[in-house]
């Protein structure tokens, strides 16, 4: 098979998750490294003579068995996951007739309960661009936004990705809420806290560059836009000032959201809109959560307990 017919097949469909379904520029890499990586090892699989439309479910099993040496379970779905989608994608176009890895188990993931932190450590967190602006050591604009930021991830439930490409249009000043396009270019209603629709109100008027419905909110005058990298790296430094875990990043303040939620009684299909799951079974692990916190609280206060 020539280098041009696949190059024209990956780019197609990069093009189709890119453009067509909003897949997050970080989803886009790793897919593509993923797909790279496995057209790479056709090309040097003898059997195939590079021909990935002629792979097989034997050729799928032995690249698993490849992955597995070298990557976490994780890691490995994340890869099969991007080849299934190509192959998909090629069924629909008629480029191919099958999926090699459509009836290849892969092994089981590990399921860790989600990283959060407590409704009484988010408060501490939460204040501490205040507090090194009253010292001077930052300005009182990047105390807003870092503020901002965090109040959205963990008061709107946001993944880093749509927070960071958030846009004006997308908000609702007079619900605080926002209707934000996440993975599989769905759209969803996220409410917001008081405090998160103030430091909005705040920046708006007076730090934002561009206030139009498809300017990106976290645009200050003068300075680029707020990036990922950008609000891991804050969100790491106001970590160890407040005395708080380094492993928390801003996708467990999504967590810390849910499970509070949870711990209030929220009803789950609630919850499930405002993730933006696509299964419910995958917002049930937020009642695992709320059962084990259930089983601490009752060991800490049931005379019983201990005994």
């Amino acid at each position: 098979m020539s280098e041009d017919i696949k190059n024209a097949d990956l780019e197609a469909f990069m093009f189709r998750i890119g453009q067509q379904r909003r897949y997050s520029k970080y989803t886009l890499r790793n897919y593509e490294h993923a797909l790279k990586e496995w057209l790479w090892w056709v090309s040097q699989n003898e059997f195939l003579n590079g021909d990935y439309l002629k792979a097989d479910k034997r050729a799928a099993k032995n690249y698993i068995v490849e992955l597995a040496s070298k990557y976490s379970r994780a890691t490995l779905h994340n890869k099969i996951s991007a080849i299934r989608s190509f192959y998909k994608f090629l069924i629909q176009t008629q480029t191919c007739e099958g999926d090699p890895f459509s009836l290849v188990k892969l092994p089981k993931m590990k399921k860790d309960l989600p990283v959060f932190l407590s409704e009484d450590q988010v408060p501490g967190l939460l204040q501490m661009p205040w507090i090194l602006a009253r010292d001077g050591k930052i300005s009182d604009m990047h105390a807003v936004r870092d503020a901002l930021c965090m109040e959205l991830l963990y008061g709107a439930g946001l993944r880093i990705s749509e927070l960071c490409s958030l846009t004006w249009g997308e908000i609702d000043m007079s619900q605080n809420a926002a209707r934000v396009t996440g993975k599989g270019n769905k759209t969803r209603f996220c409410p917001f806290g008081k405090n998160a629709g103030d430091l909005l109100r705040k920046w708006r008027d007076k730090f934002a560059a561009d206030k139009s419905p498809d300017s990106a909110v976290l645009v200050p005058v003068g300075e680029h836009a707020v990036y990922p990298r950008l609000v891991q790296r804050n969100m790491k430094k106001y970590l160890m000032l407040a005395g708080l875990p380094s492993n928390i990043t801003p996708h467990k303040l999504r967590h810390s959201f849910a499970t509070h939620l949870v711990n209030g009684g929220i009803d789950l299909r609630s919850l499930q809109e405002m993730l933006g799951h696509s299964s419910l079974s995958t917002t049930q692990i937020y009642t695992h959560l709320s059962t084990k916190h259930l089983v601490e609280e009752h060991r800490k206060a049931h005379p019983r307990a201990k005994s």
